[in-house]
């Protein structure tokens, strides 16, 4: 299988795109010029809605159509809901949309978790709208791929003749690997990932107003490691008053973080898809604690591969227990690994994906050649 690469950009290094060269055939780059200001009041009106107009652009439409014409593509994937207005641009080859979350759910759940007025307002306007094109537009494509069945099936109540299948999100298990050469720090804490969503925002800020000073009452010497970039500068202020906080902002390997940490967390109150930081850090044998919607779409079982505690109150009482629970933090820590390496690496999943390109091309050649 060989791939060509057509991409959106905005300030990613050239190093990045370089290296995306190593694995595929051509990459192909359009910068995103727009002010995401504009975008986002276009998208309250016209289609594609909310924030996917910023990622909407016919210069880019014109590079995906010419990358199809040029390297005679046999099949076009397209990344995500903000993607799928390119469909017309793909010509008569079998099309696959990958969404890595259900849209409409991330913002009806974003509604009840804005955090003022204007946003609230802008919510409220947009989320029925991307409901509306959602539905609209999945069953155009020969194939929809989530990353759970907790999403397929919220797809399928809007979009019940949509073609839809299950395909995990992974984990690079060569990458992501234990280290026992890296001594643990006690009563440490770290959850990484990138947070310049406003879902992650809402997530961290719970997480430092409510949910770790509840750990720290229970255990004082607990700490809590922050890794990723895009947290805004309210958020970073907020956090350096926080004795025991740490936010690293962005980091060039996320690997000696959770080697380090006692306990990796996950809280979410917005957001959907799979959380590939909680796979990340099952890969490098580390326990894990999550409320529910943290662990969407992973096919865990409390106690076993993962500690789930709901609600603010019971997530800290569980960090402080395992904190100091080291045999415990150790069977979850393996089931996780276990887990992880036999449902969730990349070379489990290629397979998969493999199957169903080859599955879609044959529906295409019995429907051009019919018997």
């Amino acid at each position: 299988m060989e791939i060509v690469l057509v991409s959106q950009v905005s300030s990613e290094p050239e190093e990045f795109v370089d290296a995306m060269k190593c694995y595929c055939l051509d990459v192909k780059v359009h910068k995103i010029g727009k002010s995401p200001y504009v975008a986002l009041a276009r998208g309250m009106f016209a289609d594609p809605p909310g924030s996917a107009a910023k990622y909407y652009d016919v210069e880019f439409g014109r590079l995906i159509h010419g990358a199809v014409k040029e390297w005679n593509i046999d099949i076009v994937e397209l990344q995500c809901l903000s993607t799928a207005v390119y469909r017309s641009w793909t010509g008569s080859v079998p099309v696959f949309l990958r969404e890595h979350n259900v849209d409409y759910k991330l913002w009806e759940r974003q509604s009840q978790h804005a955090n003022n007025i204007w946003e609230r307002v802008y919510v409220s306007l947009v989320a029925p709208r991307v409901k509306a094109y959602e539905a609209s537009v999945a069953p155009e494509f020969d194939r929809c791929i989530m990353v759970s069945e907790a999403d397929a099936g919220h797809l399928r109540k809007i979009a019940p003749t949509a073609k839809i299948e299950t395909i995990p999100s992974g984990v690079d298990t060569e990458y992501f690997f234990p280290d026992k050469s890296v001594p643990e720090e006690p009563c440490s804490i770290v959850m990484t990932g990138e947070f310049s969503w406003k879902p992650k925002q809402h997530n961290l800020r719970v997480l430092l107003t409510e949910v770790y000073p509840r750990i720290k009452a229970r255990l004082p010497g607990a700490t809590l490691t922050i890794v990723g970039k895009g947290a805004p500068e309210e958020l970073r202020m907020l956090a350096s008053r926080i004795h025991g906080v740490t936010i690293t902002g962005p980091v060039s390997d996320v690997r000696p973080y959770l080697h380090k940490a006692a306990l990796a967390i996950n809280y979410v109150e917005s957001g959907g898809g799979i959380a590939l930081k909680v796979l990340e850090a099952m890969a490098t044998r580390k326990p894990v604690l999550s409320n529910s919607l943290g662990c969407e779409g992973i096919k865990t079982k409390h106690g076993e591969n993962v500690f789930l505690a709901d609600g603010s109150e019971s997530f800290a009482e569980a960090a402080a227990l395992l904190l100091q629970n080291s045999s415990a933090r150790d069977r979850i820590a393996n089931g996780g690994y276990q887990l992880v390496r036999r449902s969730y690496a990349w070379e489990q999943l290629a397979g998969q994906f493999h199957d169903l390109y080859a599955a879609a091309l044959a529906e295409r050649r019995v429907l051009a050649h019919p018997t």
